[in-house]
């Protein structure tokens, strides 16, 4: 599994952290790191926990990225991609960082479901976070 963001170069770089039943969320300038708790079923409807909170870090005005740090096995209910794009109009990029990508079999299937969203796999948290950087400056770019 991969390094938690507390044990990493990030953690002095944290804005804000939320702990949920769901996992922990750590708010950056650009992004949120997210790491699910231990074989947990994300779907919109368990998201609505946070959706205020990132709503209110990132107007929809301000384009940000996820990194999911995939540091337990969890699912996701993959046609809920299309009701996130819904919800969340300035989120952008997706990162999902695994060392095993063997843990990663829904990536493919959720692509699918993605039309608008970015996404990439990473084998480790600098890796996702500097391209994660890269495309909200891009995109920030494209705004002005």
């Amino acid at each position: 599994m991969s390094k938690p963001v507390l044990k990493s170069y990030l953690s002095t770089q944290i804005l804000k952290t939320y702990n949920f039943k769901i996992g922990d969320f750590y708010f950056f300038e650009n992004f949120i790191v997210v790491e699910y708790a231990e074989n947990i079923v994300v779907s919109m409807d368990v998201l609505q926990t946070i959706k205020k909170i990132v709503m209110q870090h990132f107007p929809n005005n301000k384009p940000f990225g996820i990194i999911v740090n995939k540091i337990h096995p969890f699912n996701t209910v993959p046609t809920d991609a299309m009701k996130l794009e819904k919800e969340a109009p300035n989120l952008v990029v997706t990162a999902v960082v695994s060392e095993d990508f063997t843990q990663t079999v829904n990536f493919d299937l959720e692509n699918h479901f993605f039309k608008q969203i970015n996404r990439r796999l990473f084998s480790n948290l600098e890796e996702a976070e500097k391209w994660v950087n890269e495309k909200i400056e891009t995109k920030k770019g494209s705004l002005n």
